[in-house]
């Protein structure tokens, strides 16, 4: 629990980082890699064995195979994801009926596919993308090789997973890394050029200390530098979507959010604050009802955003 928060309290600020730790019944999100808060599940999809494997992480899949339907204003598509979806058999059974959290979650991937393309097209030579807590993550068959090398890094329950389902190729490499403190995995792996690396999904189940010490970690496996795309969520959004119903029926517990995105400069050594998305801007103003209440609460602040983040050459 941060310093300063009132032990016990439904929602504890540490007003020094303005970021929440807010208890409730629950284990894991979107992400998967983690040391701590895993909800591991005994079960098989279509075959597969998920023992070990947080089923949050089927949420973002589910909503990018079905986005035609959940979210046709904004025209992604994703066949590797539908493809997926189809080979698990995946419906709103495993993944619950919070249109709101999928909506976000393709929303999510249409600004991080749109920010790493800028990063990736502004760069005289392919880079390395590390895409940590990658899960089932597609975002390596939507964008491809040609300027991009990627390192997908999970926990080690997930890799095997996803070499079964997406497996190795020439260009991608998958990588078993868990967070904070097993980023040594990744050492001599990132090229002597600045990399880009990914976190999505997964910081709003880490503690306060864990996000730090995640951040610190990436600073020291990157002397070189690195561009980083960070997504977060406002400590009111979060509060409120413990109550969606697959968050519910899982017992998610959300431990960190951010209430201004410049702040995450305050955690780890050598970091810039570059620029932020609003992820709700993709969302039409019905599709968006839930947000009402939180909107208010946080007096104008971004509720979901994509940061972008560089880490300074040492």
């Amino acid at each position: 629990m941060p310093s300063g928060c009132r032990r016990g309290s439904r929602a504890c600020w540490c007003r020094r980082r303005r970021c929440w730790s807010v208890p409730c019944r629950a284990e894991s999100m979107g992400g998967s890699i983690g040391d701590a808060g895993q909800r591991a599940v005994s079960d098989t999809a279509a075959g597969h064995d998920l023992t070990g494997v947080s089923r949050t992480l089927l949420i973002p899949l589910y909503g990018r195979a079905h986005a035609a339907r959940l979210l046709p204003e904004v025209r992604f598509h994703d066949p590797a994801a539908q493809d997926l979806a189809r080979r698990l058999g995946l419906s709103e059974r495993d993944v619950g009926r919070d249109r709101f959290t999928m909506r976000l979650c393709i929303a999510r991937s249409l600004v991080l596919e749109r920010m790493l393309g800028d990063l990736l097209d502004a760069a005289e030579q392919p880079r390395t993308v590390v895409v940590l807590a990658c899960g089932l993550d597609t975002l390596p068959q939507r964008i491809g090789t040609e300027h991009a090398r990627w390192l997908c890094a999970d926990l080690a329950a997930v890799t095997a997973l996803r070499d079964q389902l997406l497996p190795p190729s020439p260009g991608v490499s998958h990588v078993s890394a868990a967070l904070p403190h097993g980023l040594d995995a990744l050492a001599g792996q990132l090229g002597e050029k600045p990399p880009v690396l990914m976190l999505e999904g997964i910081l709003p189940y880490l503690e306060p200390a864990a996000v730090a010490a995640t951040l610190r970690g990436l600073a020291e496996l990157a002397p070189q530098g690195a561009d980083l795309l960070v997504d977060g969520y406002h400590p009111a959004l979060l509060a409120f979507a413990r109550f969606g119903d697959g968050f519910r029926r899982m017992r998610v517990r959300f431990r960190f959010g951010i209430a201004d995105t410049r702040d995450y400069v305050q955690l780890a050594p050598r970091l810039r604050h570059q620029a932020e998305k609003d992820l709700l801007a993709l969302l039409p103003w019905r599709r968006r009802l839930r947000t009402v209440l939180p909107a208010v609460a946080a007096l104008g602040r971004p509720l979901a955003t994509i940061t972008h983040l560089t880490l300074t050459p040492a």
